[in-house]
């Protein structure tokens, strides 16, 4: 990473604005900014400082980026990820996935981590994060004061979750540890000015005690913290919360008093959710987290279409290497956008053609299919795609508001080369890039008024000396871990 200047205007023919209070739209723009934040917004045809070149200069005090017509958006936002679990990939089979993967493989490893590996290892999903234009994370792993000086190391900023168990997995010897990591992370003032944040990160409802539970929503209420944890992601979950308590992950959470607190509450997967559990949950205090492909392998994808029309807030994510095989948000997006197919996709129309094969069952398989057209089309809207990856997690924690382009949120902000086989023609950019494979266009990418790459060229953060030695640093790491695992 470089160092910001203090004034900045950075401008181009094409800035992806609004999408908060207004429609998102692609207009000529100046972003005024100052330090990690946008100032102001103002009209691309306004007087500007003199400056030195066509492109970047600088000008009486202030340094002028004009872009032309390469297009401007937020960075993305991926609210649920554990960026150090990239040295699983590769680790795993997938045979694993027919169990519980997390318990039976994930667990295993994990137990024989060291604070160092979690160190080296974040750093270098963070530079994989940074490299897909994700400039905020919600972050969720063990060894959190570690985990946090990886991610700052990389200069990727976020929501750091130590994540906190005491019923089983392999944090429950560090429970106290973590409890005590969470306090440091929110009281470090260094931290924050770098954009990293503590959160609770409570890991699931069945590795959680009623007790613990408690006591989080306790130390939410008293610190002002969100909290991030998995809830209901699978079978073996909603087993034990029956088992133990005779009821759903959610209706436990309920009754410690974890669900009604006040505190912000990022639910993630939620594979088993009834209709009864989200009547629950309230839009103004919980939020839950989609990850497709993630979902795709170590289960079923959650049933967004039933949270939609519920009216409850929830943001798509890339959950980790390990289970997704990569972490870019915005190819997620795709997924998304075909979900609604799959009411006529599962549909008892889409049985009856099969055992019949006849023109009449094709005709009522196809009307089903319009049905579900018709009801679900705005899923395909770029808007509504590109919120769930900018606007809608940009504002889950105000201490550090990200994804959209207006006065007051961060500076982090990705520009793309329009001209790029990627993107053209470029008569819808928004489209291209929720529904496209835009990364070969990504020019520039800048987090916390920060750009990411040797002079401000993301394409070039892979050959930057510190990544080639995080990478070198990492693996000596994995070697050393795999040995403990023998």
């Amino acid at each position: 990473m470089q160092s910001r200047s203090s004034e900045r205007i950075v401008r181009s023919r094409r800035v992806a604005l609004g999408g908060v209070t207004e429609p998102l739209r692609v207009a000529p723009a100046n972003l005024h900014l100052s330090g990690a934040r946008i100032t102001a917004i103002s009209d691309y045809d306004a007087p500007l400082p003199p400056a030195d070149g066509a492109r970047v200069g600088v000008g009486v005090g202030v340094v002028v980026e004009d872009h032309g017509d390469d297009l401007i958006t937020p960075s993305f936002v991926d609210a649920h990820v554990h960026a150090p679990m990239l040295y699983f990939r590769g680790l795993g089979s997938a045979l694993a996935m027919r169990g519980n993967v997390v318990e039976d493989v994930f667990y295993a490893v994990e137990s024989k981590l060291e604070p160092s590996d979690v160190r080296a290892f974040a750093r270098l999903g963070a530079y994989e994060l940074l490299r897909v234009g994700t400039g905020t994370i919600w972050e969720h792993y063990y060894f959190g004061e570690e985990l946090a000086a990886g991610l700052r190391d990389a200069g990727i900023t976020g929501f750091v979750a130590p994540t906190l168990q005491d019923r089983s997995g392999p944090g429950v010897p560090w429970l106290e540890q973590q409890l005590d990591a969470t306090i440091a992370l929110c009281e470090d003032d260094d931290l924050a000015e770098a954009g990293l944040f503590a959160a609770l990160g409570p890991h699931a409802t069945d590795t959680v005690s009623a007790a613990l539970w408690q006591r989080i929503a306790t130390l939410a209420q008293e610190r002002g913290l969100p909290v991030h944890a998995h809830v209901a992601q699978s079978y073996e979950e909603v087993e034990r919360a029956w088992q133990t308590a005779g009821c759903s992950p959610v209706e436990m959470l309920q009754r410690s008093g974890a669900l009604d607190a006040s505190h912000r509450f990022l639910m993630v997967h939620g594979i088993f959710l009834s209709d009864a559990d989200l009547g629950r949950l309230d839009p103004a205090r919980h939020t839950l987290g989609f990850c497709p492909f993630s979902q795709l392998q170590f289960s079923v994808p959650a049933d967004v279409l039933r949270w939609t029309a519920r009216g409850l807030p929830w943001v798509v994510a890339t959950d980790c290497a390990a289970c997704n095989d990569g972490m870019d948000v915005q190819k997620e997006l795709r997924f998304v956008s075909g979900a609604r197919a799959l009411r006529a996709a599962h549909s008892s129309e889409r049985e009856a053609f099969a055992r019949a094969g006849s023109l009449t069952a094709a005709a009522e398989l196809e009307r089903t299919r319009q049905a579900a057209y018709d009801l679900d089309h705005g899923w395909s809207d770029p808007a509504a795609l590109l919120s769930r990856v900018w606007s809608i997690p940009g504002v889950l924690d105000p201490r550090w508001p990200a994804g959209a382009l207006e006065a007051g949120r961060v500076a982090n902000y990705c520009v793309w080369d329009i001209e790029d086989p990627a993107f053209w023609p470029g008569i819808d950019p928004l489209r291209a890039l929720a529904m496209g494979s835009p990364l070969p266009a990504l020019r520039r990418h800048v987090v916390a008024g920060r750009p990411v790459g040797r002079d401000g060229d993301v394409r070039t953060l892979g050959e930057q000396a510190e990544v080639r030695e995080a990478a070198r640093e990492a693996r000596r790491r994995l070697e050393l871990l795999l040995a403990r695992l023998n």
